[in-house]
């Protein structure tokens, strides 16, 4: 193999190439859990074989088309801020590190896009768009330690989407590179009736069909105004009532979220001064009169539902600690197992979902916590996101529970007729519901896959099964 990678350096003089080390062992995998705990127990697979770190999209047609002819697995690399192990780049493969591709190639101030390339971490495009007065309104607890590349390849949301939007929201072009080398350019315009969206074929692909080159998104003006509210409402039911009916009236606030007793207990302690009990927060931004307006009109609606009005200091923070991620190692060392399931159901079905997934966490022997928020609003219904911490003494006990605690909430949800994923995709923690969820839509996906990558080198074992491909 090693006379290969001698010839792809000969073809692609930028490409940089690492072949052992720290670096190619830390990028062969992204940070799900179940892997971490596997590492920790001596039950790591073998790393991938080379880092590869395109300069250009010439690079990656020429990677991908090198692939191709010698039959080399490649697993695309953003930041490795993933959680459901869509990185996981076993011994002959290649991991495609993107991070070499930062540039932000413009800011069209009058069309309101920004075009930029995959690698570029999402916090410093933010910072970059604040610096001219403007914002994404995309804002994921990863904002710091995930590329724009990887939002796209997971079909991610933000903490502020209800009014923002998904990715799927702001992507509106995108260049993409395709198993075999061929370049496919999807340009952005306000909108198509030329066929089917193609872009969508990519969004939540994870690097199973292509690799984005290029992306253009777009962009707002930074707002005149934020304003946030707290309230302590009487239990989950009326929270979703209150969120429903919010959404329903056409308001949008920024930030919808609703904790349940034990994570608002956790998070909002002593806020309230009575008996624990879940917490509803909501946060208006955008011009002065039309926040001004929706902040009445959301208090209004909460109180009228019993809701006591809590003031803006949780909802501070919330803000000030929303991106701090936990110490996985930490708890792992403390003989915690933990994870956050996030799925989305409609509003008819909200509160019995939550009520059936945290009794199907109780459940599990070895669990000592299961909770629950909502964190994404529409008019529809919302999502749900669901954490367990259990409690093992070795890694046979931790894999039981992590499957076993997966299994609950993924079972409580098909039978919800909910989606079982609502913002960090599929990976391999998943891939096994996929086919129950999208029925003979499974076989269309596994259609698509034979069809843009016959030789199935881009990232194997991600999304979907290929049987005898």
């Amino acid at each position: 193999m090693a006379v290969l990678l001698d010839t792809l350096k000969e073809m692609l003089p930028s490409l940089e190439i690492i072949n052992g080390g720290e670096q190619l062992a830390n990028k062969s995998h992204d940070s799900w859990v179940r892997s971490l705990v596997e590492r920790r127990g001596g039950l790591a697979k073998t790393t991938a074989l080379a880092l590869l770190r395109p300069a250009t999209a010439d690079d990656v047609s020429g990677v991908l088309a090198w692939a191709a002819e010698t039959g080399t697995a490649v697993v695309p690399y953003g930041l490795g801020s993933g959680v459901c192990g869509a990185v996981n780049a076993g011994a002959g493969a290649v991991v495609l590190d993107m991070g070499a591709m930062v540039r932000i190639i413009d800011i069209n101030e009058n069309s309101l896009t920004v075009t930029v390339e995959p690698g570029l971490r999402g916090g410093e495009l933010e910072r970059a768009l604040a610096e001219h007065g403007y914002t994404m309104g995309h804002f994921p607890q990863s904002i710091d330690i995930s590329s724009v590349g990887g939002w796209c390849a997971t079909r991610a949301s933000g903490q502020f989407s209800t009014l923002y939007g998904n990715i799927e929201d702001m992507l509106l072009g995108c260049k993409v590179v395709l198993a075999g080398g061929r370049k496919l350019e999807l340009a952005a315009v306000p909108r198509s009736a030329t066929g089917p969206d193609l872009k969508h074929l990519f969004l939540g692909s994870e690097g199973t069909l292509g690799v984005f080159t290029e992306l253009t998104f777009r962009i707002h003006p930074a707002p005149a105004l934020r304003k946030g509210r707290a309230y302590a409402v009487a239990d989950m039911e009326a929270g979703i009532e209150a969120l429903r009916r919010i959404m329903r009236a056409g308001w949008n606030p920024a930030v919808t979220r609703l904790y349940d007793e034990r994570e608002a207990g956790r998070h909002f302690a002593g806020a309230d001064g009575e008996a624990p009990c879940p917490v509803l927060l909501t946060m208006s931004e955008g011009e002065g009169l039309r926040v001004e307006a929706e902040v009445r009109a959301v208090d209004g609606l909460v109180a009228g539902l019993g809701g006591r009005d809590l003031g803006e200091g949780p909802v501070e923070s919330w803000l000030e600690h929303r991106n701090v991620v936990p110490d996985f190692d930490d708890l792992l060392d403390q003989g915690l197992v933990f994870d956050t399931i996030e799925v989305a159901s409609g509003w008819d079905g909200l509160g019995s979902l939550y009520n059936s997934a945290v009794a199907g966490l109780s459940s599990v022997e070895g669990v000592i916590l299961g909770s629950a928020h909502m964190s994404h609003c529409y008019t529809d219904g919302a999502n749900i996101y669901f954490t367990f911490v259990g409690k093992a003494g070795d890694t046979a006990g931790a894999l039981r529970i992590y499957d076993a605690s997966w299994a609950a909430v993924m079972r409580a949800t098909l039978d919800a007729g909910a989606s079982i994923a609502h913002h960090h995709g599929i990976g391999r923690v998943r891939k096994n519901w996929l086919p129950e969820q999208l029925g003979e839509g499974y076989e269309v996906l596994r259609a698509l896959k034979r069809s843009l990558d016959p030789k199935g080198i881009m990232n194997p074992g991600v999304l979907i099964d290929m049987g005898d491909q």
